[in-house]
């Protein structure tokens, strides 16, 4: 078995459009991540126990649960409940694409609260004593020193986790959405050839993978300029 270039040049644009597939369940999952990380890590780091046990058992859950049967559960296991077959909730979870944003999203969030934790728990206690010296409350030093600092100490940890959460994409085709593993296999079904589509799509990932590097670690660079 050889890779097939004239195989190859004839599926890059169903490959692209796959990609394009892939790179749009990004954006969404990180920012839903973030928006639910954040007041978790709050409980997590809360002093009261039913908080934190809660924030705790959120995490321990979503960071163990693999992100396939995660996807599964979403689309297949919620979509047999009558209170959303039944109801306006049908038309989120009718769409393969709102549940494989839904179930990455549920996975990033529990990892990304255990790094929004570290980085936070890592801030210089020095630099917290200096704001409440100068007569910052609790909140402002949180919003002002804490937050800002924490998340320039937790962008490595967070960048290797949205890199893990972008190769986990490839899990998405299980619930029939095209993305551009599930375009590469059915190339495969297709041609019988399972070498050159897997290449292709392997080459594609490693390029996502690339462009993601590229602007964590210009935004690292641009960070440790400033500090």
């Amino acid at each position: 078995m050889e890779f097939n270039v004239e195989l190859a040049w004839n599926i890059l644009p169903s490959l692209l459009k796959g990609a394009g597939i892939t790179l749009a369940l990004i954006p969404p999952t990180m920012v839903l991540g973030m928006i639910i990380s954040i007041p978790i890590t709050m409980a997590r780091l809360s002093s009261n126990r039913v908080l934190a046990g809660a924030a705790w058992s959120f995490t321990t859950f979503f960071r163990g649960a693999p992100a396939l049967i995660l996807l599964y559960m979403v689309y297949n296991g919620l979509a047999t409940l009558s209170i959303v077959r039944d109801t306006f909730l049908w038309n989120i979870f009718s769409s393969a694409y709102t549940c494989a944003v839904i179930g990455l999203t549920l996975n990033h969030a529990g990892f990304l609260t255990e790094v929004l934790r570290g980085a936070i728990q890592a801030v210089p206690q020095g630099l917290l004593e200096a704001g409440y010296s100068l007569g910052l409350s609790r909140t402002k030093v949180f919003i002002t020193i804490t937050m800002p600092v924490g998340l320039r100490l937790g962008l490595s940890a967070y960048k290797n986790e949205v890199i893990l959460f972008t190769k986990g994409t490839a899990a998405v085709g299980a619930i029939t959405v095209i993305d551009l593993l599930r375009v590469a296999n059915e190339t495969v079904s297709k041609s019988f050839d399972p070498l050159t589509p897997l290449v292709m799509a392997a080459a594609l990932y490693w390029l996502i993978v690339q462009f993601i590097l590229f602007c964590f670690n210009n935004a690292e660079r641009k960070l440790a300029f400033h500090t």
